[in-house]
């Protein structure tokens, strides 16, 4: 399987979870084109199981992308710092 999802502040996010055929699911929708008609529906749905290793992974990913844009800002701050004296 292959993903490709931008999420941006502007992104449309819901979360549903039902039961079909007695089995759990588990689903999360965005980028509603048209809420009426459901034109441009995006789904990502599982287990709950797996929805909720899916979220602990993106928790990880914005975490260390916080991280890893704290890290170049400390690296540019001493790099101008280091540039102004000399």
């Amino acid at each position: 399987m292959n993903l490709n999802l931008h999420l941006t502040d502007a992104t449309d996010l819901r979360a549903e979870g039902y039961v079909l055929d007695g089995r759990l699911f588990a689903e999360v929708r965005w980028g509603f084109l048209d809420p009426a008609t459901r034109l441009g529906d995006s789904v990502l749905w599982g287990t709950p199981e797996m929805m909720r290793q899916f979220a602990e992974l993106a928790v990880q990913a914005a975490i260390q992308a916080e991280e890893e844009a704290a890290w170049q800002a400390r690296l540019a701050a001493a790099a101008a710092a280091g540039s102004q004296v000399a």
